[in-house]
């Protein structure tokens, strides 16, 4: 994912699960501290939150089993 929140551009941290606020300990995510938003373990925005949109997957592709491209797709290589 990109590390910029999509409600004002702050940045996510990684929280592990017992300090993820709000999950009940079930889970970890991303937190943005500014205000508050929270993302779970696949970018998902969670509802209620001030953030619109899941977390952006920048364009990427397979170049073989054990690499991946990222900032590029298929076509622009």
């Amino acid at each position: 994912f990109l590390g910029i929140c999509t409600h004002l551009g702050c940045s996510p941290k990684y929280v592990v699960a017992d300090n993820f606020p709000g999950s009940g300990g079930n889970e970890g995510g991303f937190f943005c501290p500014c205000h508050g938003s929270r993302f779970d373990l696949a970018g998902r925005v969670v509802s209620g939150v001030p953030a619109p949109d899941n977390l952006e997957v920048p364009p990427y592709r397979y170049e073989s089993d054990t690499v991946i491209v990222i900032g590029e797709t298929q076509g622009t290589a």
